[in-house]
């Protein structure tokens, strides 16, 4: 994974099923960096942060296009 945020043009150029694979990856990369900082391993605590904006990012992404979809049905 990065240690940057994903900014909107990149999210929206992904296919859907590249947005919840990421999202599942970021999910289980914030499970990790948890257990470290629980540990006392961590050493880059931002990168929590940073992790947890991303995948509130494809979450909003996500719920956008399933709202376009029960639209338009």
């Amino acid at each position: 994974m990065s240690d940057r945020p994903l900014s909107a043009e990149e999210i929206k150029a992904m296919n859907p099923d590249e947005r919840i694979k990421l999202l599942y990856e970021l999910k289980l990369e914030l499970a990790r960096l948890r257990s470290q900082a629980k540990m006392g391993i961590l050493t880059n605590v931002g990168r929590i942060k940073i992790v947890k904006k991303n995948i509130a990012r494809l979450m909003t992404a996500v719920n956008e296009e399933l709202r376009k979809v029960q639209s338009s049905a």
